[in-house]
């Protein structure tokens, strides 16, 4: 099975568990996760639950009913925007490593630029948005 370079170092079936808890927003029983997703069998669930607790992705929110025993029920300790933002900036991270160290100097030049002009964009949004006023040069990390 291939893995996903990240930083929680999860399998694809533990992300596609992680995408169905995230759809469903509540906690979910490993029964309706395996039913939240056609390609993930009950069996298949169980095991990678227990892995991801180790890793401690997800967590046992409350244990209910479930038939005749009781069952616990699941749910992610982070976010899917932080998981988003840790595979951009993974993927960032490959990127910028990956450009030759012989090819067109100024186009990379170009590129990193138009990189950070982003950055700093987007930095200034969220600033706005937590009423912080933006950062001058001197003070940006």
């Amino acid at each position: 099975m291939e893995k996903n370079r990240n930083k929680y170092n999860l399998s694809v079936r533990e992300i596609d568990i992680l995408y169905a808890l995230w759809k469903a927003e509540r906690p979910l029983l490993a029964s309706e996760i395996s039913e939240a997703d056609e390609k993930l069998k009950l069996a298949t669930v169980h095991t990678t639950l227990k892995r991801m607790l180790d890793k401690k992705v997800i967590e046992v929110a409350d244990f209910v009913k479930s038939g005749n025993v009781f069952g616990r029920r699941y749910t992610p300790t982070i976010t899917l925007q932080e998981f988003e933002l840790n595979k951009l900036s993974s993927a960032t991270s490959s990127l910028v490593s990956a450009l030759p160290d012989n090819a067109n100097n100024n186009f990379i030049l170009e590129e990193l630029n138009n990189l950070e002009q982003i950055i700093k964009e987007q930095k200034e949004k969220i600033l706005k948005a937590n009423g912080n006023p933006p950062q001058k040069p001197e003070e940006a990390i």
